[in-house]
Formats: structure tokens, C-alpha cells, sequence
């Protein structure tokens, strides 16, 4: 079994994208997966890397659907989540692998850094799926329904499964906040409007 499964849904942010799988590409191991879903935007470009699993949806589903999608088709022991425009450290995949070596815990989770604001966090107590990675055996799908913030129901469901929890003292992921045309950033805009 692969030790570590990179799930990333895509929609529209190509230029960001590429930088992220440079950065990936540059880390990855026999021991890793990456799997890219690409959710509808027919970006053919991708099929040309041959370090990952591209899955293309003919239409545009929504993220919960994309998550649920890459999770089925992965191999990994655990999984990973991934927002195709943020970014991870150089070490990123070196240190989780080191991680689940060490057999810490069903969730490991780890320090991030806004990118935008350089606000470092080192104990993650938001609910972005990103900020951890989860053994297979303990990780929900997501609820379909949610178009924003899936993170909340997800979260929710993997609070009623009883597992073990380890915090890496390490910034792995680099959040891309207020990015304009992301989910995030369409919520934030109509609450604004009403």
C-alpha cells in the first residue's frame, strides 16, 4: 500500500497549480500519490505530468464531490488534502512521510502560514481539512451538499470517530487567503452585498 495519498481538486487556477506540482513533483517519492481532479474545466494540460493521476469531471460538480472523488480513487495509507491554489514547504512530503514511519497517530496535523498576511499558526484550530493528514480506516467523505465550507461538516463527522491525534511542530502548508475567485473569497462578497 502507498504510504501517502496528495488529493487536489481543480478548478480555473492553473498558474497557481503549476507551481504547487513543481513543488510536489520535486518531493515525490514511490511511497507517495498524487491525484489531481480536475472539476470541469477540461485542463488537458495536466495530462502531460506524468507523476500524477489526472481524473477529469465532464462538469463542474462542487469541491465536496471532487474530494469524495479523488478519496475514492486513492491508494494511500493516508490522505492528504491539498487546495490547488495554496502552496507546502520543500519538506512537506519528506516530514509526513517521516510521520507515518513513526506510526504517531490517526491525524497528524501541523503548523501553516498565511501566505498573504504572514500570520503563522502553529497549532491549527480552524477547521481547513488542509492543516492535517488522516489515516484512511478514520477519514469521512464529504458531505455533497455543502457547496462552502465543506470543511465544517467534514470535520464534524471525523469528530464523531474515535482516533488519535499528533501535532507536528512544523510549518508545512502555505495558505493562499482571500484569493479573489476562490470559494472563500465569492462567500466573503455576498455577505458583503446583504
Amino acid at each position: 500500500m502507498l504510504k501517502l495519498s496528495i488529493i487536489i481538486p481543480y478548478y480555473k487556477t492553473y498558474d497557481l497549480t503549476v507551481k504547487l506540482l513543481k513543488q510536489l513533483e520535486i518531493q515525490k517519492t514511490d511511497e507517495v500519490e498524487i491525484i489531481l481532479v480536475d472539476d470541469g474545466c477540461n485542463e488537458t494540460r495536466f495530462d502531460e505530468y506524468d507523476f500524477i493521476k489526472v481524473i477529469h469531471n465532464e462538469t463542474n460538480l462542487n469541491a465536496p464531490k471532487s474530494w469524495n472523488i479523488g478519496i475514492r480513487a486513492s491508494k494511500g495509507k493516508y490522505i492528504a488534502f491539498v487546495d490547488s491554489d495554496d502552496m507546502v514547504m520543500p519538506y512537506y512530503i519528506e516530514s509526513l512521510i517521516n510521520a507515518i514511519d513513526s506510526d504517531l497517530a490517526d491525524e497528524i496535523q501541523f503548523g501553516w502560514l498565511d501566505m498573504n498576511k504572514n500570520k503563522y499558526v502553529p497549532k491549527p484550530t480552524n477547521v481547513a481539512i488542509w492543516k492535517a493528514i488522516y489515516k484512511r480506516e478514520i477519514c469521512p467523505l464529504f458531505r455533497e451538499d455543502w457547496k462552502y465550507q465543506s470543511d465544517v461538516p467534514f470535520q464534524k463527522d471525523l469528530a464523531k470517530i474515535s482516533h488519535t491525534k499528533y501535532l507536528l511542530d512544523k510549518i508545512l502548508y502555505l495558505y493562499n487567503s482571500g484569493r479573489e475567485g476562490s470559494l472563500t473569497w465569492e462567500r466573503k462578497k455576498k455577505a458583503l452585498k446583504h
